[in-house]
């Protein structure tokens, strides 16, 4: 079962001073560390239902109200959007299937086939057995930070939205630049936030940008993500 992280109080955002993009040696004391020794944060958005932003739960973040982007590690908040990133890594799409949240829920098969009889609805409508994800390793560009990103349930249909415009721009995948901000929908099961995906006005990143990102690009294509729990929408 993935540990859930203690998070931190909301730090303001403020624009920083360009981090390095690629580390030459590891610092001092930390070279056991690998990345399969750290989770990297994600971008995370609250939903009425996250244990985020009840003011009850242990987890709750000062200043992350429905509808906002955080980062799960940090606690940081971005609010509502528009965010700008670029993307560093687009995952293939893959299926993990969880435990029932009645039975402790938890990951029983991070690896589940998407031609899996698991992966298709049943004759009751029921929903597949396992979840599909679409997981992205972004450049914030406001912050100048690494963040993961994974899309799955109601969002698979805004991942599409991002992927047409990956294609459609014909670049390398981190050459373009997007925004993303939160917008309410409304479904069968009642009003959660959802994903709304656009290119940015911006263009394309610069010559310099590219060289860099195409280094990270290739240092991180193969290393999958962490599987992660998402909050059912």
């Amino acid at each position: 079962m993935t540990k859930r992280i203690r998070r931190t109080p909301k730090t303001a955002i403020t624009t920083t001073q360009p981090a390095p993009l690629v580390t030459p040696a590891a610092p001092l004391g930390t070279e056991h560390i690998t990345s399969d020794d750290v989770m990297m944060p994600r971008l995370g958005l609250a939903q009425a239902i996250s244990s985020e932003v009840n003011k009850q739960d242990a987890d709750f973040i000062e200043g992350l109200g429905v509808g906002d982007f955080w980062n799960t590690a940090s606690g940081k908040v971005y609010g509502p959007g528009p965010l700008t990133f670029s993307i560093l890594v687009a995952h293939p799409p893959r299926a993990i299937e969880f435990a029932p949240l009645s039975d402790g829920g938890g990951v029983v098969d991070p690896n589940v086939p998407l031609t899996d009889p698991r992966m298709a609805f049943g004759e009751d409508g029921s929903p597949p057995q396992a979840t599909k994800f679409y997981d992205y390793v972004l450049w914030l560009h406001e912050t100048d930070e690494m963040i993961a990103m994974s899309l799955a349930r109601s969002a698979i249909k805004a991942a599409k939205s991002l992927n047409g415009l990956i294609r459609m721009r014909g670049v390398s995948v981190f050459v373009g630049r997007y925004t993303v901000n939160s917008v309410q929908k409304t479904s069968s099961q009642g009003t959660y936030q959802s994903w709304r995906f656009r290119n940015s006005p911006l263009g394309n990143i610069t010559k310099e940008q590219a060289h860099d990102f195409a280094k990270l690009h290739s240092g991180l294509k193969l290393t999958l993500p962490t599987p992660v729990v998402v909050d059912p929408e």
